[in-house]
């Protein structure tokens, strides 16, 4: 690592987002962007074909340019069939989210004085591989090297100082954001982090609750003045979600909040909203992240028994977290009192905390020194000249650095597993949907690296020559078998020439099915009379190279105008 470069973590939010280093004084501390805040709006606003804006100014435009501003584009991460156009270009959320990182790199290069090369960048702990693979695309066409991919809780972990024991220390993290929810179960040992349980929903987030009291100012705004062409006046409707953003942040300090707003046309509007009011109108959303850690609570019993009466704290992370409903809730709920602390920006400063601790690994494999890859729970530890080194640069301890080096293992959020043929009658007059399914091989929450099973599949037709196989993800919350519940993730594999053979319908097809430590699925399928096998690897990907070197190429000339 060159001494001139610094090490960052990234929390790259649905609403807003946030960086962070470690200073001279081996701590965690967030950057500033050019307001002098610590948050970032992860809004983009494509001003014209050669310059964008990030943030707070990108928010503003959406007042007066709606078509050309884009946000929750993390709501869209893993959705190969999303994509915008702006000038001519067409950008992927990889794309999109890039150019946010992009502004935030040159925010922390710009305060700290160092080039922003290499980070870490933490995710939703439940976003499955596509997704995950889209949030490290991204990092790539900011024209960063991403060193690490890391759960937002996490890092919340880490920044929060939950200390592991010989034992394991259990805990919850709730992680309620602006765009997105998930609620992690984790164990911390001495040596390493293990995510024990997932679950969450992408499109559950602050920016609902928000969308509640927009749309009661909008209802009261029109009551009050009697004009309903404010439903087609785009100024005054995103005047009135700056509103209700700002009354709900309010609401979390204080009991009732007056809202007063003038309209273009001279009428002005008060309107008194209290906290009661405002839980009562979005008890439905925070219901629903309490059914999801409920759901992920039995489902982490049932793989883990005896494990709830381990559990010793339930952190609060993520902005929305603040509102007071939610801890009442969770309260009243669960039998441990939930801690909030510094939710804004735990999970930036425990991202560059992480990266500290990758930093150590990359040190010592440049150096040659690195010890032998296990099987990703059981993996070497650096080594203490390695950990000497990035002490020594980032002013930290070499026993706090040691700490930072734990392995990370983490559980599949989705299951992944093939697609098969369903035996039906009038096979060939059905839909696709009502011919085939999926077979999971792996299931979620399933702990990595992890070795499935042999499966053995049929063929479908008697002196069959080729046969086709499809790697396929867990689509929603709830695994489903239904093609629809689920997304193809790689291009078909095939395994031909077996004509000669003829092979009668049924004849077995033996299947071996792995996901390694990063993610990586790897599949053995062999057609035993033959011997004739296939083999596939897939690192499961959102976008191709040359797509990820078309958008970069976009997004670096777009980055001349920040």
């Amino acid at each position: 690592m060159s001494e001139q470069q610094g090490i960052y973590g990234i929390d790259l939010g649905t609403t807003y987002s946030v960086v962070a280093y470690i200073d001279e004084t081996g701590r965690p501390a967030v950057v500033r962007n050019t307001d002098g805040e610590d948050t970032t709006p992860s809004v983009v606003y494509f001003e014209t074909a050669d310059n964008t804006v990030v943030g707070k100014t990108a928010k503003e435009a959406a007042g007066f340019r709606p078509d050309d501003v884009v946000s929750l584009i993390k709501r869209e991460m893993g959705n190969k069939d999303y994509s915008r156009s702006f000038y001519g270009q067409e950008l992927s959320p990889s794309g999109i989210s890039g150019i946010i990182l992009a502004a935030l790199a040159k925010s922390a290069e710009e305060e700290t004085h160092r080039p922003v090369k290499q980070a870490v960048i933490t995710v939703p702990a439940y976003f499955g591989l596509l997704e995950k693979d889209a949030t490290k695309k991204a990092g790539e066409i900011a024209g960063l090297e991403v060193i690490g991919i890391v759960p937002e809780p996490v890092a919340a972990a880490l920044a929060y100082g939950v200390t592991g024991s010989g034992d394991g220390t259990t805990f919850l993290v709730y992680d309620l954001g602006g765009g997105t929810f998930d609620i992690t179960l984790i164990k911390m040992t001495d040596t390493s982090v293990e995510v024990l349980a997932v679950d969450g929903d992408h499109k559950l987030g602050g920016a609902d609750w928000d969308a509640r009291l927009f749309d009661y100012l909008k209802d009261q705004t029109v009551e009050q003045t009697g004009d309903d062409s404010i439903n087609d006046d785009e100024a005054t409707l995103q005047e009135l979600r700056r509103l209700a953003e700002e009354t709900k942040k309010a609401l979390t300090k204080a009991e009732s909040k007056k809202v007063n707003h003038r309209l273009a046309g001279g009428m002005a509007t008060s309107i008194s909203v209290t906290r009661e009011q405002f839980a009562e109108m979005t008890s439905d959303l925070l219901e629903a992240t309490v059914t999801i850690t409920s759901r992920m609570l039995d489902k982490a019993e049932e793989r883990f028994p005896g494990v709830l009466g381990q559990i010793t704290d339930l952190l609060l992370v993520g902005g929305s977290s603040k509102m007071p409903a939610v801890a009442e809730r969770l309260r009243k709920e669960y039998s441990w009192e939930p801690k909030l602390a510094d939710p804004d920006l735990a999970v930036a400063k425990g991202a560059a905390l992480y990266a500290a601790g990758q930093t150590v690994r990359l040190v010592e494999a440049e150096a040659g020194d690195a010890p032998a890859e296990g099987t990703g729970r059981t993996r070497s530890l650096p080594g203490p000249a390695a950990i000497a080194a990035v002490a020594a640069d980032t002013g930290l301890d070499p026993k706090q650095v040691e700490k930072l080096t734990k392995t990370i293992v983490n559980v599949l959020p989705k299951a992944v597993g093939i697609k098969l043929a369903d035996d039906k009658p009038d096979w060939d007059s059905l839909s696709d949907e009502e011919r085939f399914y999926v077979e999971h091989m792996v299931h979620a929450q399933t702990q990595l690296p992890y070795q499935a099973e042999k499966f053995t599949a049929g063929t479908m037709r008697a002196n069959q020559q080729t046969i086709e196989i499809e790697i396929w993800e867990q689509a929603g919350a709830v695994p489903g078998t239904a093609l629809s519940a689920n997304h193809r993730v790689d291009n078909a594999g095939l395994i031909e020439g077996l004509g000669s053979f003829r092979l009668p319908a049924g004849s077995p097809i033996d299947i071996t099915f792995d996901v390694d430590a990063e993610g990586t699925v790897n599949l053995l399928a062999v057609e035993p009379t033959s011997g004739k096998e296939l083999k596939m690897s897939v690192k499961i990907a959102i976008m191709s190279d040359e797509q990820v070197a078309q958008e970069k190429a976009i997004v670096s000339a777009l980055r001349k105008g920040m």
